[in-house]
C-alpha cells in the first residue's frame, strides 16, 4: 500500500491523511465524545499513552499507521487508529495492521467514515483486521470486501461458583447493593447451586516469568499458518504494555507442561478484583488443545476464581464446548480485509492467530480512561 494521503488506495480525497502526533489532542476529544462521554480521566494521560501505543511501536510507519479525516473546516471528524503487526503466512512475510478505535463524530457527515473506509480497501501488500469492530464498523469493512470471522467473535464463560457469579453480575448492574454484601450473599448461595467442577487435569500448570513466556510463545505460534512474527523486543514491548493495563487486572503468565515436563501450551489472564479470570490468550501445540483447556480451567478453578472467561479461538472451540457450565455469546465482531489469497485461505480454515495478544483487548483504550 502506498502512503496514506489524498490518494490512499486510489481514493481521491484531500480530506484523508496520515495521523500525526499533533493530532492526538483532537483525537482524544473525539474518543471522549464517542466512547467516554462522562470521563474524568481522559486527559493528557491519554495523549501520552496514545503516542506510545501508535507512534512509538517498533513498526510505526505513516504509510500504514493511523489515519484521520478532516471535514471542510479542517476539523478531524473521523479516525481509525492502526497498530502494525508483522505476520508470517505460509512462510512468507506480510505486514498486518490491527485497526482500533474506529470513530466518527456523532451527528457528523457519514462522508468521513466512508472515505476512511475506502482507504482501507483490500491490498496485496498488507492485511488489515479488527478484533473489536462495532456493527457499524463491520458494515463498512464488509462493504469494501472484508471477511467476517464469526467464531472469533464469540466470548466464552466457564462458571465455577454460581452463587458468587450471579450476585456479582447483579451488583455490577445495581451498584447500590454494595460489593461486600454481594460477596457474603454469594458465599451463602454457592452450596445451594452446585456446579460440575473442572476435572483434574494431567497437565501441569506453572506460573512463569516474562522472559520464559517470550521464549515459549513464538514456538507455539508456529502451529498456525498465519501468525505474528514478533521478535523478543516486540514481545517485551507487548507484554509490558499489557501489564500496564491495571484497569483490566493483574496480568499473569503460565506454561502448560505434559506428563514428561515438556511445555505444550501457554495461557495468560488478567486477575480481576471481582474474582473473574479474564483469559487474554491460550496457545497450544497442534493436537493438545483439549489438554491445554482442561489444564487451564482446572488451575483457575483451584485458584478460587468464581468464573473464567475469554474470547474464542476456533481451534479451541471443541475443547471449550465439552466443559460443564460453559456458555457462549457474541462478544464482538472480527473482520479481515486483504487481497492476499494465502491470508484469505488461512482465515477460511480458521488457521490464523488473531485476537488476544494479537488484538485490542490488552490495550488501555479498551478498559481505561473512564
Amino acid at each position: 500500500m502506498g502512503h496514506i494521503s489524498s490518494s490512499a488506495n486510489n481514493v481521491k480525497s484531500r480530506h484523508v491523511r496520515a495521523m500525526n502526533i499533533d493530532d492526538i489532542p483532537a483525537v482524544r476529544a473525539l474518543f471522549k465524545l464517542v466512547f467516554r462521554p462522562h470521563s474524568k480521566s481522559c486527559n493528557e494521560n491519554f495523549d501520552r499513552y496514545f503516542q506510545r501505543l501508535f507512534f512509538e511501536n517498533a513498526y510505526y510507519d505513516p504509510a500504514i499507521g493511523s489515519i484521520v479525516h478532516e471535514n471542510d473546516h479542517g476539523e478531524i471528524d473521523s479516525v481509525v487508529a492502526a497498530l502494525p503487526i508483522p505476520y508470517i503466512v505460509n512462510g512468507q512475510s506480510i505486514m498486518g495492521r490491527l485497526l482500533c478505535a474506529y470513530m466518527m463524530k456523532p451527528g457528523g457527515s457519514p462522508r468521513g467514515a466512508a472515505e476512511l473506509t475506502l482507504s482501507l480497501r483490500p491490498s496485496e501488500k498488507i492485511f488489515s483486521f479488527s478484533d473489536s469492530a462495532a456493527p457499524v464498523s463491520l458494515r463498512h469493512f464488509e462493504a469494501i470486501g472484508g471477511v467476517t470471522l464469526g467464531a472469533h467473535g464469540l466470548g466464552w464463560t466457564r462458571i465455577f461458583k454460581t452463587g458468587s457469579y450471579v450476585t456479582k453480575y447483579v451488583a455490577n448492574r445495581l451498584p447500590f447493593l454494595g460489593g461486600l454484601a454481594s460477596n457474603a450473599v454469594g458465599k451463602i448461595l454457592n452450596p445451594l447451586f452446585p456446579v460440575s467442577q473442572a476435572a483434574k487435569s494431567r497437565a501441569t500448570v506453572k506460573e512463569i516469568a516474562q522472559d520464559e513466556a517470550i521464549s515459549l510463545i513464538p514456538v507455539l505460534l508456529k502451529s498456525y499458518s498465519a501468525y505474528p512474527a514478533w521478535t523478543e523486543d516486540d514481545f517485551s514491548w507487548l507484554l509490558g504494555m499489557a501489564m500496564e493495563n491495571r484497569a483490566a487486572g493483574a496480568l499473569r503468565l503460565f506454561a502448560i507442561d505434559d506428563s514428561t515436563g515438556s511445555p505444550t501450551g501457554f495461557f495468560c489472564y488478567y486477575r480481576r478484583p471481582d474474582g473473574i479470570a479474564q483469559v487474554l490468550s491460550v496457545i497450544a501445540k497442534s493436537g493438545t488443545e483439549r489438554h491445554a483447556v482442561d489444564g487451564m480451567l482446572f488451575h483457575l478453578q483451584e485458584e478460587g476464581h468464581i468464573a473464567a472467561r475469554g474470547r474464542v479461538d476456533p481451534r479451541y472451540l471443541s475443547a471449550l464446548s465439552q466443559q460443564s457450565t460453559m456458555f457462549f455469546r457474541l462478544a464482538t465482531n472480527v473482520c479481515v480485509v486483504t487481497a492476499r489469497a494465502d491470508v484469505l485461505s488461512a482465515v477460511q480454515r480458521n488457521d490464523v492467530f488473531i485476537g488476544g495478544l494479537a488484538g485490542e483487548s490488552w490495550s488501555r483504550l479498551s478498559t481505561d480512561f473512564f
